[in-house]
């Protein structure tokens, strides 16, 4: 009997900070529909495949908009399985409630819209997607329910990664493209979830100059020897855009070493300096 994992997308909060920080757009909440939406319109899951094992996987659907506060009743939000998608529904994946349907609760905002990922159809050098869109919602208190125009369809991509291993202790040379660089004699990276790492550092800036937010290093994901680094905020709290580059980042299978390429947004993300990292394990 095939194990059941849970994996669960967690909405990242930009918090306000100085310095670095774009300034927040204040939302307006009217009288207008209320609307359904995904996170974003892209999300990647990650699914380790060595024991092609059965994985859950969740992306919240919200609503918003009204007069700004959650309906007194249960919502349905329906969405429909989109034809561009690549993955076949009963080989990568299936849903969890055939319905076209999910219900978010009286009171509440979000519900998570869950399918069962099979890892082991999965091909790591090409991610199937799973497209879907919501097409509507109602409930029993207010029928003034859309999707958005914005978010309303969502791509998941379906990677697949393999056992990984690059927790350590490391000597770390980066380099920018705008001429400074740094050398960190002991970064060390550790291992947060399945083949998802935090680094101690970020750019060529000096351990304790970003002390001020969630973290001073960021987070890439090992994909069976190719490191991707998804964007995210810099120190998890700047509005500096941090993520890797199109050139993957690599594990050398007999040293351990690793080399990134990212970039990180400055002048109000206007402009973008690239960073090379040579990690040597120690």
């Amino acid at each position: 009997m095939k194990t059941i994992k849970y994996i669960i997308i967690l909405l990242a909060v930009s918090l306000t900070a100085t310095s670095c920080v774009l300034d927040d757009d204040e939302q307006v909440f009217n009288e207008g529909p209320y609307v359904l939406a995904f996170p974003s319109a892209e999300v990647t899951g990650y699914f380790l495949n060595d024991n092609a094992d059965d994985y859950t996987y969740t992306v919240p659907l919200s609503i918003t908009g009204g007069n700004g506060f959650p309906l007194d009743q249960d919502v349905n939000a329906m969405f429909e399985f989109d034809s561009s998608s690549t993955a076949t529904e009963g080989v990568e994946f299936d849903f969890v409630d055939n319905s076209g349907s999910v219900t978010i609760e009286g009171g509440n905002t979000f519900a998570n819209l869950p399918i069962v990922v099979h890892s082991g159809a999965l091909d790591p050098a090409n991610p199937a997607t799973v497209v879907l869109n919501i097409t509507g919602g109602s409930s029993a208190s207010n029928n003034n329910i859309v999707a958005s125009g914005n978010t309303g369809t969502v791509t998941i991509y379906l990677q697949a990664t393999c056992s990984s291993d690059l927790g350590g202790t490391y000597a770390l040379t980066v380099t920018s493209d705008s001429g400074t660089s740094n050398f960190h004699p002991a970064e060390v990276l550790v291992e947060i979830e399945e083949g998802q790492y935090l680094t101690a550092t970020s750019g060529t800036w000096d351990v304790g100059v970003l002390n001020g937010g969630v973290r001073e290093g960021f987070i890439f994901q090992e994909v069976c020897g190719s490191i991707v680094i998804p964007q995210q905020n810099l120190a998890g709290i700047y509005g500096n855009l941090l993520e890797g580059t199109d050139v993957l980042g690599t594990v050398d299978p007999t040293t351990g070493d690793i080399t990134l390429e990212y970039t990180i947004g400055f002048s109000g993300n206007s402009t973008f300096v690239t960073y090379t990292a040579t990690y040597v394990k120690l």
